[in-house]
């Protein structure tokens, strides 16, 4: 931020989807003079632990040499399965529209990556870090109600609870607005993105 030539003295609207919404949060609660306005895509800021991620004969060595694209979702699954993911987990983000379609030849596209997926429980899920941030955040902006904070939810396999977001919007209630987007999966700018384009150039607009 400090060398980038469009950022420099500026203030500028923050956006972090799913674990990129933690490291916004963290940036924000260190570096709070430098957001006007902070965008959180469909994440919340409780603990998730290592356990709760657990795959058994998790193959290290070949999640980080995953592809995210392949030509057909057998494939992909085959994937999946070779790094020690069970079916019905694939089938789960399938679902929520994590693995898709992507191509006009029937190619398919994960959002996840195993290797990147692992690092994120080990080193920021399983920690206090979301409340931490958060409060810190508050700390900052809820005084004054300069900035202000988007919580934007899928409504359709969101990993964000119901409990954890009401914390936050408890935490800042006078500078926090959510919105849920029905048809929106976990990656609202892919899922729906002209609403999600349109509500953050009015959020940009308005910073």
């Amino acid at each position: 931020v400090d060398s980038h030539p469009l950022l420099q003295k500026k203030c500028f609207v923050l956006v972090g989807h799913s674990m990129g919404g933690r490291i916004a949060m963290c940036y924000a609660a260190k570096y709070p003079e430098d957001i006007s306005a902070l965008v959180i895509e469909d994440m919340d800021i409780r603990r998730r632990t290592v356990e709760s991620n657990f795959i058994p004969n998790f193959d290290e060595t070949k999640a980080l040499s995953f592809e995210k694209s392949h030509p057909n979702l057998d494939s992909l699954r085959k994937a999946f399965g070779e790094i020690g993911y069970p079916s019905d987990m694939v089938d789960k983000w399938v679902r929520e529209g994590r693995v898709y379609e992507h191509g006009s030849e029937g190619q398919y596209w994960s959002d996840v990556h195993p290797a990147f997926r692992a690092l994120c429980y080990r080193r920021i899920f399983d920690s206090n870090s979301g409340s931490a941030c958060w409060n810190a955040i508050e700390q900052h902006y809820a005084k004054s109600n300069a900035v202000k904070v988007h919580l934007l939810v899928a409504g359709i396999g969101s990993v964000c609870e119901e409990e954890s977001i009401n914390e936050m919007i408890e935490c800042m209630p006078a500078t926090t607005s959510v919105k849920t987007y029905p048809n929106g999966y976990h990656s609202l700018h892919g899922s729906v993105m002209e609403e999600f384009l349109c509500d953050l150039n009015e959020i940009i607009a308005d910073a």
